[in-house]
């Protein structure tokens, strides 16, 4: 079971300083902002284009944190002034099961801008995107924690444990225009070619330990992954503790190789938007309802590997018939031996062969309410819902902000969000004067820190991107 224990420590530690990369939320109120199209392909653009900053970090990324995992749940300050985490044995249980005991969820998106352009032409707005994305999602029960923390006589249900990761390269080309006056709609169209992709969850994991005679575990857990060349290398041949041959096809994770790199899937999304300019309806002034569809697609992967623990369930009645010198029975280290062997079972996984096909993208939907104040229509304020559909990782999170342009070459605001991964706080600037843009903002605040420098909050991000317009402000 210290195996397990080491397991969940590392991907806590992982998962808790990622960094995630995503659209900034923070500004899909902004009119002048360049990549609006990647919040909601239905935007316009103020001026006629713009070129964004090529090949380098530079011309839009962002990089943040989300989730209710918090480093501080995990990293302690020992007695002795030294980190430790919450395993560590001067930590009490009530201490550090507080904040972990209702289970745990990180999302973890990636987004870097390559390539990217827009301008008006065909009667509307186009725009062109090479990216890097990668999305990754991690969730564990409440019982897992504690049972890695404490390991009592009592029932454990782990079920629903699982983390995914999704890394692709995508070619969009996007097209919005007005329909009518007051409604504009906008599309884009994006070739996928997958890089690699990782799926473990346990979907169900119960361990009955409470009985005061026998222990009772089962488990049903699977794996998948997916990459050009990706085998699972040479298999697990070491025999169990009492010399019988393990069985076939055993995974021995340290062996995973790829042969070459390349292209390990090709797929298709789109991204569907839409803008209802109620002031030009003529029904209510300054008001503006918006909503947009994005990552509606899947990857169809050429090469997966799957795997399923070896076995699902195993059953320990003690150590009984305990031989003693040249009695009958079997000796303590033998059973014990026995006990490991039928409990490792429980988390090796065995090779299932190829499971190639099609899987889908975790899709986000976005709607959004703005309203400009008819006295001073330089400020106006705006409620943004996004919510992820992804399974057992979808999330969802509100968000109410109040932006301002004083003059047409400045535009920024404030903003508050809450929902299934917290609350937060988030701002951006964004000045785009002649031939030159460049914006920065934050979904959620950095956090506090600890004495040794490790942020202590579970949310985080920075977005900085610089592009060149073109044309004068319409």
């Amino acid at each position: 079971m210290k195996t397990l224990k080491y397991i969940l420590t590392a991907v806590c530690i992982t998962l808790s300083g990622s960094v995630m990369a995503q659209n900034l939320n923070s500004a899909y109120f902004l009119d002048g902002y360049s990549y609006g199209y990647e919040l909601n392909p239905a935007k316009d653009y103020e001026r006629k284009g713009f070129v964004g900053f090529p090949l380098l970090m530079l011309g839009n990324t962002n990089v943040s944190l989300s989730g209710n995992l918090s480093m501080k749940d995990i990293f302690y300050t020992l007695p002795d002034g030294r980190l430790g985490t919450f395993m560590h044995p001067s930590i009490s249980a009530d201490q550090a099961l507080e904040n972990l005991n209702g289970g745990q969820r990180t999302n973890v998106d990636m987004r870097i801008d390559l390539i990217n352009f827009g301008f008006h032409k065909w009667g509307g707005y186009n725009f062109f995107n090479l990216s890097m994305r990668s999305n990754t999602g991690f969730h564990a029960p409440g019982d897992l924690f504690e049972m890695a923390k404490t390991l009592s006589n009592k029932n454990y249900d782990i079920s629903d444990f699982g983390i995914k990761n999704t890394t692709w390269m995508e070619i969009g080309f996007g097209h919005s225009r007005n329909v009518t006056e007051s409604w504009r709609v906008g599309g884009t169209v994006k070739v996928l070619l997958g890089a690699g992709r990782v799926n473990m969850k346990a979907k169900s994991l119960k361990m009955d330990l409470a009985g005061p005679d026998k222990w009772l575990i089962t488990a049903e857990a699977e794996i998948e992954a997916s990459a050009k060349g990706l085998t699972w290398g040479e298999y697990n041949t070491d025999p169990y503790n009492d010399g019988t041959a393990r069985p076939d096809g055993v995974i021995k994770f340290g062996n995973m190789d790829i042969s070459k790199a390349g292209v390990g899937g090709v797929g298709l999304a789109f991204d569907l938007g839409a803008e209802w300019d109620m002031e030009k309806a003529g029904i209510l002034k300054g008001m503006k309802l918006s909503a947009s569809l994005l990552d509606l697609g899947f990857i169809s992967w050429n090469n997966t590997l799957r795997g399923e623990n070896v076995k699902q369930s195993y059953q320990f009645n003690g150590f009984n018939n305990i031989k003693v010198k040249d009695g009958e029975g079997k000796s303590m280290q033998s059973q014990f031996d026995d006990f490991t062997d039928g409990m490792e079972d429980l988390f090796t996984f065995q090779d299932k062969g190829n499971d190639n096909g099609a899987r889908a993208l975790g899709a986000t939907l976005n709607i959004g309410v703005q309203y400009k104040l008819p006295m001073y229509d330089k400020l106006e304020f705006g409620f943004l819902s996004t919510t992820r559909i992804q399974g057992a990782y979808s999330w969802n999170e509100e968000r109410l902000s109040a932006n301002i342009h004083p003059v047409k070459w400045l535009e920024g605001g404030i903003n508050f969000g809450f929902g299934s991964l917290g609350t937060s706080f988030g701002w951006v600037i964004n000045i785009h004067t002649k031939g030159f843009s460049i914006f920065a903002g934050m979904d959620r605040l950095l956090s506090k820190f600890s004495k040794q420098g490790i942020p202590t909050g579970s949310s985080a991000n920075a977005s900085i991107g610089i592009s060149f317009p073109f044309g004068s402000l319409q």
